[in-house]
């Protein structure tokens, strides 16, 4: 892997700058400040499109490795070992003294590599950054409506996720209730008749993953308070388990105040952003329909800056036909982040209308940071974020009339003076990593004294 073993190897399913979400953002800037504060890091991703074994993003040696799927359901949990797998065991071997942490679960970057870092030796910390480690629907809203308490059970869970691949309430809740023998074979099958009936399989599946997550994980992390929890009940264990929050990188800190600095309040028209995924679960839609159920009259725009999801379901095409003829709401190409302080900065208010459970999202601190206004889906993540800071609000998660009130209320606050803007401290990358330092020293077993990381003071 290199001449130098690295200290600390992150395994991630996406990294800079082949993918740039908040949690490659997050990583990212993990790396950069343990690196500041004298610890080596290597990172393992698999293979981007275009992306080549090896190369160089900010100072960090970044390893890719080829993921092939496999052809055939493996028996078990939902996981499935990918073809080439032996090219991340490799890579593993390089550095047998360093501490594993995963941050990913995935096919290419999921229980299987954490299960070969265990087999290595290696200690190992996994941090976890959304619902879909522990939800198979990947939401955590029991039946698409409602938050879920997140507790794995596989007659409720089952018929929850039959449901998300289009069987009726009643049917989902006869599927999830099949015997699991039933339900194992019909794992087996290849038809969608069969991927429906497997659906207490696939429940049964998860909780036996975090089962096994929970004993190969020397430590384990969540970014946010309801992923704790979450892991709580589903058996995590309490000397296992540390809660690290999102943190900015200085440069970002220091940009963003700059930007804020330079704000200018001449336009009376209330400036909405949206920065973020073109996701269904981001609920994009929900803020294009409440700004068009406004008067057209009203002094308000839309500005959005989205970046392709995974997947092309047509999301963005149905979001742009639903704001076809208003020219209050602008689409314009994603922002390199470098430029994401000085983007937020030009609006007033953040607009943040998920459908799911976020652990963050970053972009709420990137947006406090900026002086904005935070109107949020009142759910998860974002709740934490902004209840009780008296810089935004929680509203129902798509209810587009209470959005509209929500916006209308805004204008007419804007033509009375500036909005509130955040007052607290935001916490900064520096912070995770001193995080990340003190629970890297507490694994077994007792560091070597030739360990830099012996040496280092969070």
């Amino acid at each position: 892997m290199s001449e130098k073993p690295a200290d600390v190897v992150m395994a991630t399913a996406w990294y800079p700058p082949y993918d740039l979400g908040g949690t490659e953002v997050y990583l990212e800037g993990l790396v950069q400040e343990l690196s500041h504060k004298g610890l080596t890091c290597a990172v393992l991703v698999p293979r981007a499109p275009g992306a080549p074994d090896r190369y160089e993003h900010l100072g960090t040696t970044v390893w890719t490795y080829p993921v092939e799927l496999p052809e055939t359901r493996q028996p078990g949990s939902g996981t499935r070992r990918h073809g080439q797998f032996d090219r991340f065991q490799a890579l593993l071997r390089q550095n047998p003294r360093a501490i594993y942490h995963q941050h990913s679960w995935t096919t290419g970057c999921g229980l299987d590599h954490l299960r070969a870092a265990r087999a290595q030796g290696l200690r190992t910390v996994l941090t976890l950054h959304v619902a879909g480690a522990v939800c198979l629907r990947g939401t955590l809203l029991r039946f698409g409506e409602t938050p879920c308490d997140g507790l794995v059970e596989e007659t409720r869970c089952g018929a929850c996720w039959a449901e998300s691949r289009g069987a009726p309430r009643a049917a989902a809740w006869a599927v999830g209730r099949l015997p699991r023998a039933l339900a194992a074979r019909a794992w087996q099958g290849r038809t969608r008749l069969a991927t429906a009936l497997s659906a207490r399989a696939l429940a049964l599946g998860k909780a036996q993953e975090l089962d096994e997550a929970f004993e190969l994980s020397d430590r384990l992390v969540a970014v946010c308070q309801w992923l704790a929890d979450t892991l709580t009940r589903n058996g995590a264990p309490p000397d296992k388990l540390a809660l690290s929050r999102h943190g900015l990188a200085a440069s970002y800190l220091a940009e963003a105040g700059q930007a804020a600095a330079r704000k200018r309040s001449e336009d009376t028209r209330l400036r909405l952003v949206y920065l973020g995924r073109w996701d269904r679960a981001k609920g994009i839609h929900v803020a294009v329909a409440a700004l068009r159920s406004l008067p057209e009259k009203m002094p308000v725009e839309l500005s959005i800056y989205a970046i392709g999801a995974a997947e092309d379901d047509g999301y963005e095409a149905e979001v742009r036909a639903l704001a076809a003829g208003d020219s209050r709401i602008r689409f314009h190409p994603p922002r390199p982040h470098s430029e994401i302080a000085e983007t937020l900065a030009a609006h007033d208010v953040l607009v943040v209308p998920s459908l799911w459970l976020e652990t963050g999202p970053l972009v709420v601190l990137e947006a406090q940071a900026a002086g904005l206004y935070v109107l949020g889906s009142d759910l998860g993540g974002i709740a934490e974020l902004v209840a009780g800071t008296k810089a935004g609000e929680l509203l129902r998660p798509g209810s587009v009339p209470d959005w509209a009130k929500a916006i209308e209320r805004l204008v007419a606050r804007k033509s009375e003076g500036p909005l509130p803007k955040f007052q607290g401290l935001l916490r900064s990358q520096a912070d995770v990593a001193d995080d990340m330092i003190g629970l890297y020293r507490s694994l077994p077993p007792a560091l070597a004294p030739e360990s830099r990381l012996a040496r280092i003071t969070p």
